[in-house]
């Protein structure tokens, strides 16, 4: 009998919390204008409150997952055809990739000419630079609008070495590097508000762009340009394509404040 009772009053200490818990998730009963009980409404309110934050939260962590495991494959594809040819290119390989005056139709020697580096000093330069310039580029503005930037930087790197110093042989990924360099202005236009670290990353890209200049004109007046041979045509060329196609190719990105881009 008494064991009948304790299981009563288990019973009904339930049936008060279940009562307790009902209490706290609804209101008191009620009807709206159009006779519907507000205990219904408040639930579907409710109901729909969360399932549009469960959305958003989900949204979120998926855009944030994209960002920040985007890989950089255009800089990591471009700094390994470089090392790799640079290591088993013969001399007619090279011949054959480099930009001379004398391409004669031979168009792939406007960008092919990249791939090439006179020695290790001048490809570890080019790889650090690029690397250091375009990966935060390519993880914001995507792999196909890097590629047609340094790509149309590469292009017009030559053109203007070929009409400035028409008997000057060209190789090197700077045109392509400073491309990127120039690209930073329309991508700092466009996306200021969006970007973290913004007033350290404008800080880096104008030591970066002093110190070459610096150590280009050390260059120039006590070497005379000479051992090795700039083109500062090809610099310059590269630069401006890279400043008016970032304008054109570049996108603004989605204003997200509880996801800002760390890069």
């Amino acid at each position: 009998m008494s064991a009948q009772l304790e299981s009563n009053g288990a019973s009904e200490s339930n049936n008060n919390c279940v009562k307790d818990v009902r209490l706290l998730l609804l209101p008191e009963s009620s009807s709206d204008s159009n006779g519907n009980p507000a205990s219904v409404v408040s639930s579907a309110e409710f109901n729909k409150k969360f399932i549009d934050d469960l959305k958003r939260t989900m949204g979120a962590s998926h855009v944030r997952r994209k960002r920040l495991w985007r890989v950089p494959w255009f800089i990591l594809l471009m700094s390994f055809m470089q090392i790799s040819l640079h290591w088993i290119a013969s001399e007619c390989m090279q011949k054959r990739l480099i930009f001379t005056p004398e391409w004669n139709g031979e168009y792939w020697r406007l960008l092919t000419y990249m791939l090439l580096h006179s020695d290790y000093w001048h490809l570890t330069l080019n790889i650090c630079f690029q690397c250091f310039i375009g990966i935060c580029l390519e993880v914001e503005q995507g792999h196909c609008r890097l590629a047609v930037v340094y790509m149309v930087g590469g292009v017009a790197g030559s053109l203007a070495n070929a009409w400035l110093q028409p008997h000057l042989h060209l190789m090197g990924a700077s045109a392509g590097v400073y491309a990127m360099l120039g690209s930073h202005v329309p991508h700092l236009v466009l996306n200021f508000s969006q970007l973290s670290h913004r007033f350290a990353r404008i800080a880096a890209l104008l030591i970066l762009l002093l110190s070459d200049v610096g150590f280009t004109t050390y260059h120039f007046c006590h070497n005379h340009n000479r051992n090795p041979r700039t083109s500062l045509e090809a610099h310059i060329g590269g630069g401006v394509a890279g400043i008016l196609c970032g304008f054109i190719v570049y996108h603004r990105l989605q204003p997200s404040n509880k996801n800002p881009i760390y890069f």
